[in-house]
């Protein structure tokens, strides 16, 4: 899918504020992914070069694998790419997602690294898609409880 990117020029790599101002009026959407990925996985997303036509992205990986992409678009907005791979496949029917994004997932072509989508993030029920398509794919860690963890300085004097 050709969408033209903001940011083109690829001898200048942009900082990850320059990309969420790049985003124009989708910046709070952008915001709200990028902060909902980093709080649960633990990840920072990192500048991509995607072409002359894309330019400038963020992808967000964990364990080396893509999460997230996030592009900011010509026109403002955002526009994100998210993969799912053939071993979640058959969970996505199990999934809750709106008309919209349930329609590209069954006009999305099948490949075998995954089925790749790109939809245009501009209202919340997409960003509660992407979330709930992002943990299908790769679920979020655990977080340890503290007091299960708390080492001889964290307990009480005695």
């Amino acid at each position: 899918m050709a969408t033209r990117g903001r940011l083109l020029d690829r001898a200048r790599v942009p900082s990850l504020e320059e990309l969420a101002v790049a985003a124009g009026p989708g910046r709070p959407r952008w915001e709200r992914l990028a902060a909902w990925v980093g709080a649960t996985y633990g990840v920072v997303g990192e500048p991509l070069w995607s072409g002359r036509e894309s330019g400038w992205v963020l992808r967000f990986r964990r364990s080396g694998r893509a999460l997230l992409t996030l592009m900011p678009l010509e026109s403002g907005g955002v526009r994100a790419l998210v993969v799912i791979g053939p071993s979640a496949w058959a969970a996505v029917d199990g999934v809750e997602l709106s008309e919209r994004i349930r329609a590209e997932w069954a006009s999305a072509r099948p490949y075998p690294d995954g089925r790749w989508l790109f939809p245009l993030v501009d209202d919340d029920a997409v960003e509660e898609d992407l979330e709930r398509l992002i943990a299908l794919k790769s679920p979020p860690p655990r977080r340890r409880r503290a007091a299960a963890h708390a080492g001889p300085s964290d307990r009480p004097a005695a």
